[in-house]
């Protein structure tokens, strides 16, 4: 069944055949981090975890610090003093020590603070760090011995310790009990309380110490440079391994016991892992990148890490998954399915070299007579016989010999995709062409794709309990059911019309994957369901449950788990498996899962044959809560903190008390949780106090910006979990933002200012312009009282009344009667000059207005002698001198009283003047004849064409009018009124009113409106 040349392999594998699959080699997961990915230097020589959860690396290039995303590196310019870090280790109190050359470094904050050591020499360098639970720090040297630093910070010489014949110590152990293992190039010592005792090891030769370790147990554990591995028991007794027994090399570099109490030893030749009495080695043919292991650790979250010589650091991915590829036998390390035959034998159908027993004791392929070496799809049936589907036809396989099928059986020249049996024996075969159904009896039915068919590139046949065939094919998924297709496609909700591979669950359920998401028939359509964002994570390549009821889902971007009902309620219900848990390729095979009747998966992917034990591994390891921290703060993606205000910095870099102007209040925070092995599973929820009432949905993004932020204060809260597991506590950054310019006290006091300025400045300009209008207009107004008065002084100056004075005087001079023309004269002269006075005021007072009105009735009574009478009646008590008026009002009205009033009468007329008091404040000055009235005067005027009447009041009237619009006085003229007879209406005369305030106190005056200095306006009411 064989060829010649495959009879020959080696006799050894029969040993692996016989015990079965545990007994062959593997490739497991190891994470490798290089200077590519950022590393400092490829050679690693200690590490340690600081209280923050960072992983530090020292290397001889300078320690690197890592978070699980990348490495932030540290060297003489960041202020180590050597760049050659051999020893790293974090106290009780979380502080990180290094030591660098000949140098203890401590870390603060952000800083590298020196200690120098009481050196003698000037050539030693620290080779080891260790530290108790009370402060205290070993300082273990090559050259000078060991120190002690003290709670106090003192370093000195370790009391007790021999320095002159221990000087070269290479590795050191705290003890529980506060001793302290001291390993030495020449031997081991025990130092207790200041007494150094010397362990022997083995024989009495002494041992070289390179590396020590305690187990849970009690047991020290001592590696040697070239003599092995010890175990000292608490009783004392010793163990010893060696290459003899077991272990890789002699040359033991470093010893690590983990949180499971499993022993690691590192060697220059790869790794022992001692686990219940059972020496393990992993190689570079187990997986391990590099086999020079120089140091190794255990972070918090469980994983182990090691340094190498010149590979950089490596970290243990677990055995939880892993892969066999062709160094372990393997003819193909693309697995596309897997059978199992009836002696338990799994056969494997490879992409590119045919089938192969997975213990490499047989492999059949077109050699010895399969039609093709792609194998696509395999099968058992009923009667114990292979099936093979591959890219030229089926293939069966009895007692591993390839049998010949006949023509129509065959399928040749079809792409064989999937592979069925049902209950009647009936092989159901998906071609690149759709379907064909190979019978007991040898018939063959075929189901062309089309549009009733079951489409093309049928992939993937599963059955359900009612009888029905579900194919997944190109065009989506096909019922077959009673001779009938029914396709559902993505108007029925598929994720997409490319349909991967299908699945029934212990529910009854049918899942599909396809390639643009996972997809499950609910009642009559189907609902789609997305892993991730990216492409790759939602091409789903295949499906299998395991015996827990857990669907595994192979995709091109790495493997999800999930439990069915979990997901349908919450579709963030999964777990993500990739290369961080031990996967050595994202991408899966096309329907390569398979499930051994021992319960193990064995799934194909583009790197191997992944291996899971369901029941070895139930428990799904730690669940970690990271540890999150705020790393900075940007305001416009400027670092705030140059030129900004604040207090101080903290530990971590950050400005404490930070004040931002309002103009930059676009802020953007930065933020990373520390998950070493998991921080592309790492999810973040954050809020800002003051502007977010709830945490914000979960994202993967590690910054926030917020723009437009109010003045306040703020603090911003960010919280992460790993896989959808618990929260861990938020860190928090607080700062204040100041309000802008427009709110602080003193804008508003000068705001205040200013519109107290401007409302000063428009009320001054418009008091201005009011008191220019109102200059303005008492400037006409005074213009016009000038031309009044003139008007008034040519009327009382009336040219007919002076020619008529004059021709009296004349007329009494040529008759002798030189006694009445001297009165006349001395008469008409003091008027004359009165009229010239007071042309020279505004106002004259009442009783200088009576006085000229008198000397006027007399010229004028000489004239016309019986013509009229006079009289003027001043009421007891008025003080004419306080009642001040226009010059010359009164006498324009007398003059109308005679011309117009007495001398048309054919009698002797009446005028009588009375001044009176009215009220508190004012006098009265009426004017009343008895002469023809007001319409006999008008008719005459109407009958001679003079206006001589009306000029004269017009003018009184215009002179009051303007004193009134001045605000100088508030004189008020009545009439001229007709006086009536009450009971016949017979014209008795005419009477005019004039009403005149009494002035005590001069009011409002303008002296750039004044005529003279001396001149005094009225006052007002």
């Amino acid at each position: 069944m064989f060829s010649a040349g495959r009879r020959g392999q080696a006799v050894v594998a029969v040993l692996a055949m016989c015990l079965g699959l545990g007994a062959q080699a593997q490739q497991h997961g190891f994470r490798q981090f290089t200077p590519e990915e950022g590393l400092a230097q490829s050679q690693v020589r200690c590490m340690a975890q600081d209280a923050d959860g960072y992983l530090w690396i020292g290397t001889l290039g300078g320690a690197s610090k890592f978070d699980g995303y990348g490495f932030v590196n540290h060297a003489l310019q960041e202020g180590l003093p050597d760049a050659h870090v051999s020893a790293l280790q974090s106290d009780a109190q979380g502080t990180l020590w290094l030591g660098s050359g000949n140098t203890l470094v401590k870390r603060v904050g952000q800083r590298f603070l020196r200690e120098e050591l009481p050196f003698h020499g000037s050539g030693a360098r620290i080779m080891a760090l260790a530290a108790d639970g009370q402060g205290h720090l070993f300082i273990g040297t090559d050259g000078e011995g060991l120190f002690l630093r003290d709670a106090n910070g003192s370093i000195n010489a370790l009391p007790g310790y021999p320095q002159d014949t221990a000087a070269n110590v290479r590795a050191l152990l705290a003890l529980p009990d506060g001793r302290l293992l001291v390993g030495l190039r020449n031997g081991l010592l025990l130092w207790d309380s200041g007494t150094c005792t010397t362990i022997p090891l083995g024989d009495a030769a002494p041992k070289a110490v390179s590396a020590l370790a305690a187990d849970a147990k009690g047991n020290w554990w001592v590696g040697t440079f070239l003599d092995g591995l010890y175990r000292i028991a608490p009783n004392g007794t010793q163990k010893h391994y060696d290459e003899e027994n077991g272990l890789l090399r002699d040359n033991v570099r470093c010893l690590l016991v983990d949180d499971r109490n499993r022993l690691w030893v590192g060697t220059k030749f790869g790794l022992n892992l001692l686990e219940e009495g059972r020496l393990r080695v992993f190689t570079v043919h187990q997986g391990l990148p590099n086999d020079n292991i120089w140091s190794a650790f255990q972070d918090s979250e469980g994983n182990v890490w090691f340094g190498t010589d010149g590979a950089g650091a490596l970290r243990f991915s677990g055995d939880r998954f892993v892969t066999f590829t062709m160094k372990d036998g393997l003819c193909s390390d693309l697995i596309m399915s897997m059978v199992v035959d009836q002696q338990g034998d799994h056969w494997l159908g490879t992409y590119d070299n045919g089938v192969c027993r997975m213990d490499g004791m047989a492999m059949v392929n077109t050699l010895d007579g399969m039609p093709n070496n792609t194998v696509w799809c395999s099968l058992m049936d009923r009667n114990g016989a292979l099936w093979f589907g591959t890219s030229d036809g089926l293939a069966k396989l009895e007692r591993g010999v390839v049998q010949p099928l006949p023509p129509n059986s065959s399928l040749t020249g079809q792409r064989v995709l999937a592979l069925h049996e049902d209950d009647q024996g009936n092989l159901w075969a998906g071609t690149r062409e759709g379907l064909s159904v190979l019978a007991p009896n040898g018939t063959v039915t075929h189901h062309a794709a089309g549009t009733n068919g079951p489409g093309r590139s049928v992939r993937s046949i599963v059955h359900r309990s009612d009888g029905s065939r579900w194919l997944a094919s190109d065009n989506g998924v096909s019922r077959y059911h009673g001779g009938v297709f029914r396709t559902y496609g993505m108007e029925q909700g598929l994720g997409a019309n490319t349909v991967m591979c299908l699945l029934v669950d212990g529910q009854g359920r049918l899942w599909a994957g396809t390639s643009n998401g996972l997809s499950v028939l609910q009642g009559d359509g189907f609902r789609n369901i997305r892993f991730g964002k990216d492409f790759g994570s939602n091409h789903i390549n295949l499906l299998v449950q395991d015996g827990r009821g857990r669907v595994w889902a192979g995709s091109n971007n790495g493997l999800f788990l999930f439990m069915p009902d979990s997901l349908l309620q919450d579709e963030a219900a999964y777990e993500r498996i990739g290369i961080n848990k031990g996967l050595r390729s994202l991408e899966f095979n096309l329907n390569a899962g398979f499930l051994d009747g021992r319960g193990r998966l064995f799934l194909g992917s583009a790197g191997g044959l992944l291996f899971h034990d369901v029941e070895r591994h139930k428990e799904q390891g730690r669940i970690t809560v990271p540890r999150v921290h705020i790393t900075g703060v940007r305001s416009f993606l400027q670092n705030p903190t140059q030129g900004g205000p604040m207090d101080s910095l903290d530990q971590a870099g950050l400005p404490v008390g930070l004040t931002l102007p309002y103009g930059r209040n676009y802020l953007t925070f930065d933020y990373t949780a520390i998950s070493l092995a998991g921080h592309d599973r790492v999810t973040y929820r954050y809020r800002l106090l003051g502007v977010d009432e709830n945490w914000l949905p979960a994202t993967d993004a590690r910054f926030a910006s917020y723009s437009n932020l109010p003045q306040g204060e703020y603090s911003f809260e960010v919280a992460a979990s790993v896989a959808g597991g618990p929260w861990s506590e938020p860190d928090r950054f607080t700062l204040h933002i100041e309000p802008p310019f427009w709110l602080r006290w003193w804008f508003f006091l000068g705001a205040l200012l200013v519109i107290a300025g401007l409302l000063f400045a428009v009320l001054r300009i418009r008091a201005n312009r009011r008191a220019r209008r109102e200059r303005t207009r008492q400037l006409m107004l005074r213009s016009r009282m000038l031309q009044l008065e003139q008007q008034a002084l040519n009327a009382n100056m009336n040219r007919h009344f002076v020619f008529n004075a004059l021709n009296s005087i004349q007329y009494h001079i040529n008759k002798q009667d030189r006694a009445t023309a001297s009165r006349y004269l001395t008469s008409f002269a003091k008027l004359i000059r009165k009229n010239l006075d007071a042309s020279q005021s505004d106002t004259t007072t009442l009783a200088e207005e009576l006085e000229r009105l008198e000397l006027y009735l007399i010229l004028e009574h000489m004239r016309f002698k019986d013509r009229f009478r006079y009289a003027m009646e001043v009421t007891p008590g008025v003080d004419t001198q306080h009642v001040r008026l226009p010059a010359m009002m009164l006498q324009p009205y007398v003059e109308n009283s005679i011309w117009h009033g007495l001398l048309p009468l054919d009698r002797q007329g009446q005028v009588t003047i009375r001044v009176q008091a009215v009220g508190a404040d004012r006098v009265q000055v009426s004017i009343e004849d008895d002469g023809i009235g007001l319409e006999q005067s008008r008719a005459r005027k109407h009958d001679s064409g003079s206006d001589h009447i009306s000029r004269g009041i017009e003018i009184t009237k215009g002179r009051a009018d303007v004193l009134r619009r001045l605000d100088i006085t508030d004189i008020r003229i009545s009439g001229p009124d007709e006086l009536l007879e009450p009971v016949s209406g017979r014209v008795l005369g005419t009477r005019v009113t004039v009403e005149l305030p009494i002035s005590t106190v001069p009011q409002k005056s303008d002296p750039g409106l004044q005529n003279a200095v001396q001149a005094t306006t009225f006052g007002s009411l």
